[in-house]
């Protein structure tokens, strides 16, 4: 079992904003202005922003904000620098943006954090708040049946191997990038229950970590699982570029703490 980074919310945070599951990129301009729209208004609100994973669709590395990716990858370059400098207006008023890495963008470095004024989390993380321990994970390493993925998660999140990764020209990443996307949007199609979260482990590390109380994205399957005193919250993914309408979801999770009480609820960000 990972490690866990142990944050101690200030005591005057009083709103926590959760996310997770965007999958930003080019193909997904409706998504994005949402997103943008969202880190305009509504999520100003928030004291913190927690970014549990897979903000990006692909994040083939930090020097998509380089001038120069705009001439070898200018639509990546061009959502990369966009949404950077929207999360560092987010933050510039003094709020807090905290950011998981996820299955599509674990390249994101200390390049990426520093212009987006983001702080990069550790999965797994702890979050202490208003006296409540709410363990944050982006939810992959709960799905313990894909066995196939977590071998090449273990794989591609070894140092050695991002060094490897990232030293090869920005365009073969990118071309790179295109066939591991197509490659899991065909496996999806056949996935099961093999793909969800794996409830016992999910107790485990609950147990383990002394906290009741689990925030997680990845499947795609938003809901509150409660069980023995525990409590399940899973994300929403983003994608307003789906038709019909009806379909389309944009969720935030919001935390409030307000007259020595603590409410939960969802919003919608479209």
């Amino acid at each position: 079992m990972p490690e866990a980074a142990l944050l101690h919310a200030p005591p005057g945070w009083t709103r926590l904003a959760f996310v997770s599951d965007l999958h930003l990129s080019a193909q997904t301009p409706r998504t994005m202005q949402a997103f943008l729209r969202w880190l305009r208004g509504p999520a100003l609100q928030a004291d913190a922003l927690f970014i549990l994973g897979d903000l990006f669709e692909a994040w083939i590395g930090d020097d998509l904000l380089d001038d120069t990716a705009r001439t070898v990858e200018p639509a990546q370059a061009a959502v990369a620098h966009t949404v950077a400098c929207a999360l560092q207006a987010f933050a510039a008023d003094g709020r807090a943006l905290y950011v998981q890495h996820g299955n599509r963008d674990f390249l994101l470095g200390a390049g990426f954090a520093r212009v987006a004024c983001a702080r990069l989390l550790p999965d797994l993380a702890v979050v202490v708040f208003q006296g409540q321990r709410l363990l944050l994970t982006h939810g992959d390493l709960l799905c313990t049946a894909d066995t196939a993925y977590l071998q090449f998660r273990a794989q591609v999140r070894r140092a050695d191997w991002q060094q490897r990764a990232l030293a090869q020209p920005l365009a073969e990443r990118a071309r790179q990038a295109q066939a591991l996307r197509a490659a899991s949007q065909a496996a999806q199609h056949g996935a099961g229950s093999w793909a969800d979260a794996d409830p016992a482990e999910a107790r485990r590390w609950l147990t383990h970590f002394a906290s009741n109380w689990m925030i997680h994205g990845h499947t795609h399957r938003p809901r509150d699982h409660w069980g023995d005193g525990q409590l399940r919250q899973v994300l929403s993914d983003w994608d307003c570029d789906t038709p019909p309408t009806d379909q389309q979801r944009a969720q935030a999770l919001w935390l409030h703490a307000c007259c020595g009480g603590l409410t939960v609820h969802r919003t919608d960000c479209r």
